[in-house]
């Protein structure tokens, strides 16, 4: 009796040990949201990372949520697994189906490679036993609408009207399953009201157009420029950011858009500004370019000191000095910051430091094709396209524009449709095997 009285001292003092850990565990995922709170640049991720390792799965879904916005294709890779053990199987956190069918929805790879957990996921909860399970299943809809049929697709939207109180997404829903139905002209209709205070319709709108997309699209931004002031931020931001990516010649509007969610505070919108008044080079000056990308480095350091790079290999200023742009590319290579291989080969085509060299260049950019990035890939097929110093070679040039689509590159799309006019069936077949070819070499796989 004695020795039992002894131990419960012990007991207790252990079971108030493990109550006081769990505690910390909770409230540290709590101080964690009030510091992004406070400040959403706060490094957490070390702190996330151990509370995910666990199986916190609210610190997964927000370990997710950072990782997914990232360039590189090994990060996205993990928020794609984060994401799906954060569901676990319906049991766990039901937003993240909607996030992650969010992320994988631009990227043709991403969104074939995770159908069938998608399928499956969708039959794990009672998809209208609430509001938040409707919403939820309506977004996977969104991304395969291929998968629910017609009827159901339509149940499920009118429940969704019925229940929306506020931020409501009901014409984004219904322009896609205008879309799965073949009602071309009710789709477009239906983009372009919802594309009015949902950004996700901007692209699909734009994709929606086809082969006429870069014509009809510039034309209903024009229309909607007087609407500017009642769009929300990431609306405009979306829209600046789409014209600039596929505008071939300086357009005002551009600017008009970017500038206006600029001053909303969007820096996406002041890369894209910074980046499209570069390719414009001969419209602008280089001060008006360099404050802008002052305001964009005391924000997100190393995206800035990327762009000044760029700014120094502009031919048409007086600021031109590769060897500056050399030495901010070396430092963010040093930091692991991995888009500077874009600037690596921007740097080596336009023979910044010697004579031009397209091999050195592409080299660069295979650095980056290895780990699933976009841009690098399209950057390839413009130089077997069009580049000096090498031969010319459509098939390659066709097979790594296709890859640059797949994974999502915007600006490609055109560039792939005037290769089609160009390419022989013989040498599309051939561009189809090199596509595989180049496929196997990407480190990080679907």
């Amino acid at each position: 009796m004695s020795r039992a009285k002894s131990l419960a001292p012990r007991f207790c003092a252990a079971a108030l040990a493990a109550l006081l850990a769990g505690a910390a565990q909770a409230d540290s995922l709590a101080q964690i949201r009030y510091r992004l709170h406070q400040d959403p640049r706060a490094e957490v991720e070390p702190q996330l990372r151990a509370l995910a390792e666990r199986g916190e799965r609210g610190a997964q879904l927000l370990l997710a949520e950072r990782l997914s916005g990232s360039a590189d294709t090994q990060r996205v890779q993990e928020a794609i697994g984060l994401y799906q053990s954060a569901f676990d199987q319906g049991r766990g956190e039901l937003g993240a189906l909607s996030r992650l069918a969010a992320l994988v929805a631009g990227n043709t790879l991403y969104r074939a490679h995770n159908q069938a957990f998608f399928q499956d996921a969708v039959r794990r909860y009672p998809q209208t036993r609430d509001f938040r399970t409707l919403s939820n299943t309506l977004e996977v809809f969104l991304v395969y609408p291929e998968d629910f049929p017609a009827e159901r697709a339509q149940q499920l939207i009118e429940l969704y009207e019925r229940a929306c109180v506020e931020d409501c997404r009901a014409l984004t829903y219904r322009a896609a399953l205008a879309e799965q139905q073949g009602r071309k002209s009710m789709a477009e209709s239906y983009w372009r009201r919802a594309m009015l205070d949902d950004a996700r319709a901007v692209e699909r709108y734009y994709y929606s157009l086809g082969d006429r997309q870069d014509e009809l699209f510039p034309a209903y931004a024009k229309e909607l420029m007087a609407r500017m002031d009642e769009l929300p931020m990431p609306v405009t931001q979306a829209i600046g950011s789409l014209l600039s990516s596929i505008a071939r010649e300086h357009d005002p509007d551009v600017l008009a858009w970017l500038d206006h969610a600029s001053g909303r505070g969007s820096v996406a919108a002041m890369q894209s500004k910074a980046s499209y008044m570069m390719s414009s080079a001969s419209h602008y000056q280089p001060a008006e370019v360099f404050a802008l990308i002052d305001r964009i480095e005391a924000v997100q350091s190393q995206q800035g000191r990327a762009l000044r790079a760029s700014a120094y290999m502009v031919r048409a200023w007086p600021t031109l000095d590769p060897f500056k742009a050399h030495e901010l590319i070396l430092g963010l290579l040093a930091e692991g910051y991995q888009n500077a291989y874009l600037n690596l080969g921007e740097l080596h085509s336009m023979g910044g430091l010697d004579e031009v060299d397209q091999f050195k260049a592409i080299e660069a950019y295979q650095q980056l094709t290895e780990q699933g990035f976009a841009s690098a890939f399209y950057r390839i097929a413009n130089l077997y396209a069009h580049a000096k110093g090498i031969c010319n070679d459509r098939v390659k040039a066709y097979a790594y524009a296709r890859i640059a689509v797949d994974y999502g590159e915007l600006g490609a799309r055109k560039f792939l449709r005037e290769l089609e006019g160009e390419i022989s069936q013989q040498e599309l077949a051939d561009a189809q095997r090199a596509r595989s070819d180049i496929l196997k070499n990407v480190k990080v796989q679907l």
